[in-house]
């Protein structure tokens, strides 16, 4: 199981994004009041964690109601959603899973966001919840686990931080694997994605900014100004100002765009995740005049 094809994807990125230790308690520069609270009052009911299990007795938590499956519609934005929830701990594992995936009458452009979405995990985009319950009831029956596996905890959570505009959808992926016995903490890995709920396309940076490097220039030297702030002093910045800083991690909202920086991407770990948000006022000068946000922001189509 310790192989198992679910996990083969959350090596790969974490080779890339590193790891990180606990919870940051250093604050972080985001958009106030938008996509935080969007994505607190989103999963505020299944909130994901990582429980130390050398710190913990394991016969605790078999103690508790080891399986727990919840499938229910939501609407968010005005846009429908099919929420999966899937939880279960025993002396040998601990999985929690939960996917918001929309689930609107536009079937093709579900199934593209989806499989995007969930590809790397070997879930079909077509029996997302057939998958899941084989899965977890297979866990819940016992039959999962090879002689001589050690316990573990996984996590997986796929959700929406807001729908703007009825159009577009932003999307933060969260994995982790935890194994006790090896390491002193999760790995974990944090990506972020924009999608047209339309055509179920993914937003880049292309289609937002002019091409123009003397743009991009100065939207990069504008993050980097605002990260500054964030560190408290320049020489904790490494990454330099630049179009580099617009990288593909972001998303927007009727105020503005954020842009999400991974541990020791652009500066020392004590920064955390660091935030970076701009707003629509701001950037305007700097949008492509036919592109998706000054449409969206400025003409309203």
């Amino acid at each position: 199981m310790k192989m198992n094809v679910f996990f083969g994807f959350l090596f790969v990125v974490f080779a890339v994004v590193g790891c990180k230790a606990g919870t940051n308690n250093e604050e972080r520069t985001g958009q106030a009041g938008s996509i935080e609270k969007d994505r607190t009052e989103l999963v505020a009911d299944s909130a994901v964690s990582v429980e130390q299990a050398l710190s913990v007795d394991l016969n605790d938590i078999i103690k508790k109601k080891k399986y727990t499956k919840e499938i229910t519609d939501t609407l968010i934005g005005g846009v429908k959603f099919k929420r999966y929830y899937f939880n279960i701990r025993t002396k040998d594992l601990a999985d929690e899973t939960l996917l918001i995936l929309p689930a609107s009458e536009n079937s093709l452009a579900n199934k593209k966001i989806i499989k995007r979405l969930i590809d790397d995990y070997s879930i079909d985009a077509d029996s997302v919840q057939d998958q899941l319950e084989g899965r977890f009831n297979a866990y819940a029956d016992g039959n999962y686990a090879e002689e001589g596996d050690e316990y573990h905890e996984s996590e997986l959570s796929v959700y929406p931080l807001n729908v703007t505009g009825g159009k577009y959808v932003a999307y933060m992926l969260h994995s982790s694997l935890f194994w006790p016995s090896e390491q002193n903490h999760p790995q974990w890995a944090d990506v972020y994605y924009m999608f047209d709920l339309n055509t179920g396309e993914i937003i880049t940076i292309d289609d937002i900014y002019a091409a123009s490097q003397e743009i991009r220039q100065t939207v990069g030297v504008k993050i980097h100004e605002e990260l500054v702030k964030l560190a408290g002093n320049e020489e904790d910045i490494f990454a330099e100002a630049g179009p580099e800083l617009l990288n593909a991690s972001f998303v927007f909202d009727d105020k503005g765009m954020t842009f999400f920086y991974q541990p020791y991407e652009v500066g020392p770990y004590m920064l955390g995740e660091p935030e970076v948000f701009l707003s629509k006022e701001w950037l305007e000068p700097y949008l492509k005049k036919d592109g998706v946000l000054y449409e969206y922001w400025f003409n309203k189509r």
